[in-house]
């Protein structure tokens, strides 16, 4: 009986290019060491020159508004105060407090921003500027990165800005033509630059809106901030309250007028009374009951004003919003940016990677060149 020769065991590619590509790694290690502690110089670069930024954040609770609620309903439990009408609510608001965080993102408020004070202090000294001067001229640069990024992919911007700064500066506040905002280059760059650093949201589920403002200076951070907030109090404000107004003054005004005709009404009847006290006729009569039914629709249009007068000071009241502040503005106390510690560790991890692949390229390198002659 022939014995059959035993096949003959195949090496494992993927255990030999493994244990290839770990020798290769460790064969490697000091151009990896070399590279990573060239990240982690970098990383400390990054991390101790990249300007210091500082954020100061607030929240507000909303109210939510209640059109059945307020005095109106007070009144209509108890059936009205001395027969006012007073009407039921008349829906939603037609601006919802998702949209609020909007309205700081709008043009119209950085064009109010730019305009408002900044205090700054610099040392022993105190500055006063515009919010607009200190975004262009003040506020400094971001560090090395944005040094590199300036004058690498921002170069073309770098050098096309140099070249229409005359022309930018021109304007130092916003135009207004025809009622539409019209900004110089600068007023658009610095629009941009705020809204990268004011930031608003709000928490769907219990409806508390945040609101931050991050700059170099923690001063100019609580004061934007600050501005922010009452810039957005205002506007709610004003938008719930203006039809409201706009009511009462008209209603106010007829009132006012209707006020006099009743008053002439009554003089007019009390005089005519007296010359005609001892006269019976029926021209006398028949004026006098003139006067009477003159009188009367006087009151009764004045009367009518008077409780649509008192109808429209409630509204405006019951329209008035309110925004209970959660937690206000206050000046930070520690930086926000950088975190220099992750940058650290960010860096190091990167340059770790890197030289792990530089070392697996040039394996890889010498083995298509191995394979293909090259």
């Amino acid at each position: 009986m022939t014995e059959q020769p035993s096949p003959v065991k195949q090496p494992n590619n993927d255990e030999i290019d493994l244990i290839e590509v770990i020798r290769h790694i460790w064969n490697g290690r000091w151009l990896i060491v070399k590279v990573t502690l060239a990240f982690m110089v970098l990383g400390l670069i990054i991390a101790f020159t990249t300007t210091e930024q500082f954020k100061s954040e607030a929240r507000l609770l909303p109210e939510i508004r209640d059109t059945r609620g307020g005095a109106s309903a007070l009144l209509r439990q108890f059936g009205g105060l001395g027969g006012l009408n007073i009407p039921g609510g008349e829906g939603a608001d037609a601006i919802r407090p998702e949209l609020y965080p909007d309205v700081l993102r709008s043009t119209p408020f950085f064009i109010h921003l730019m305009e408002q004070p900044l205090t700054l202090q610099k040392g022993s000294e105190t500055l006063e500027m515009k919010t607009f001067t200190y975004v262009n001229e003040h506020m400094g640069g971001g560090g090395f990165l944005s040094f590199v990024k300036k004058y690498t992919i921002g170069l073309p911007g770098t050098i096309m800005k140099g070249i229409r700064g005359s022309k930018t500066e021109e304007a130092s506040s916003p135009a207004v033509a025809g009622q539409i905002p019209h900004m110089s280059q600068a007023q658009f760059e610095a629009t941009k630059t705020l809204r990268d650093r004011i930031s608003a949201g709000i928490d769907q589920r219990s409806g508390v809106i945040s609101i931050s403002a991050e700059f170099p200076d923690r001063r100019v951070a609580a004061q934007i901030a600050q501005y922010s907030v009452d810039y957005l109090t205002d506007y709610i404000t004003d938008y719930r309250i203006q039809k409201a107004q706009k009511d009462l003054a008209f209603v106010q005004e007829r009132h006012d007028e209707k006020k006099q005709e009743f008053h002439q009404s009554q003089i007019n009847l009390a005089r005519f009374r007296d010359a005609n006290r001892n006269i019976v006729s029926a021209a006398a009569q028949t004026e006098e009951q003139r006067l009477q039914d003159q009188y009367n629709l006087a009151f009764n249009v004045y009367n009518g004003l008077a409780q649509q007068l008192e109808q429209s000071r409630i509204k405006v009241q019951e329209e008035t919003p309110v925004i209970k502040v959660l937690e206000p503005v206050s000046v930070p106390v520690e930086r926000s940016k950088p975190n220099r510690g992750v940058v650290m560790v960010v860096m190091t991890f990167i340059g770790g990677i890197i030289g792990v692949s530089l070392v697996i390229g040039s394996l890889i390198y010498a083995n298509l060149k191995k394979t293909y002659n090259l």
